[in-house]
């Protein structure tokens, strides 16, 4: 957990005294597993999502931390997972994730690059032939 979350658990914590958890039902008790799920239920179909189960949120935090740039290996250890395949089935890119990528790609080299740089792209004024020759 990061240094907020960290910070919004311990708060929690400290306004429910003895509870040992932040967790706690309208009665002040803590949640059991299947107290925990349905709310969950609840939660996810008053926000529209239909139904969706908890083990949802493990690729949703797999697939946002890759999206943000973060390596497989961290991802991996940080989901407790043996296996690096394992955490590739877990990361989905986005199609929005996957286009940005090509773009970015793309733009790379519409840039100006060195004469000398053999993946430089072609003049804006290059024949067909002249690119299709490029190309081979």
């Amino acid at each position: 957990m990061g240094q907020g979350l960290t910070a919004l658990f311990r708060q929690a914590l400290a306004l429910h005294g003895t509870a040992p958890t932040v967790f706690l039902t309208n009665e002040g008790k803590s949640w059991t597993p299947d107290g925990l799920t349905s709310a969950f239920r609840l939660a996810c179909r008053r926000a529209g999502l239909g139904r969706v189960g908890p083990h949802v949120m493990r690729h949703t935090f797999a697939s946002r931390l890759v999206m943000t740039g973060v390596d497989l290996r961290t991802v991996q250890d940080l989901m407790g997972h043996k296996s690096i395949l394992m955490t590739m089935k877990y990361a989905h890119l986005s199609p929005d994730h996957k286009r940005m990528a090509m773009e970015m790609l793309e733009s790379r080299f519409l840039e100006k690059s060195p004469a000398t740089f053999h993946n430089s792209p072609l003049p804006p004024h290059s024949t067909e032939a002249q690119k299709l020759t490029a190309i081979r």
